[in-house]
């Protein structure tokens, strides 16, 4: 996923946890994080010399994240949540570009029904 695909995330439907992450390290650090330890717990230590994180973030963000949850460990969410806010605009993009249900369902690898209630959600989403 590149910066572009990221820059079209609403960061307001995303899960709370994650929205929290975002808000403390920013956004691409905080997918950077969710590629590398989403869906499992991660200890934040209290020193940054002390964590592999170091190698992962800038040490803004890694001070900030140290300054927020230093001594416990996070959840951190799965990488999915942006993955799929992203694959559903496309879809929606691509609908309206005239794609049919059945060419985006076999493009995407979903059923004619998901694609249906993922073009009808957009309708439905507040912009």
């Amino acid at each position: 996923m590149d910066e572009d695909d990221l820059r079209q995330v609403d960061i307001r439907l995303l899960p709370h946890s994650l929205q929290e992450l975002i808000a403390c390290i920013g956004l691409e650090n905080a997918y950077r994080l969710t590629c590398v330890f989403g869906g499992r717990p991660k200890y934040i230590p209290k020193h940054p010399a002390r964590s592999s994180l170091a190698e992962l973030l800038p040490a803004p963000a890694l001070d900030a994240l140290i300054e927020r949850y230093a001594g416990i460990a996070i959840e951190i969410p799965k990488a999915d949540h942006f993955c799929r806010q992203i694959r559903n605009l496309k879809i929606v993009q691509q609908s309206s570009d005239g794609l049919s249900r059945s060419a985006l369902a076999d493009k995407y690898g979903l059923s004619l029904r998901q694609i249906g209630n993922i073009r009808r959600q957009d309708h439905e989403t507040p912009g």
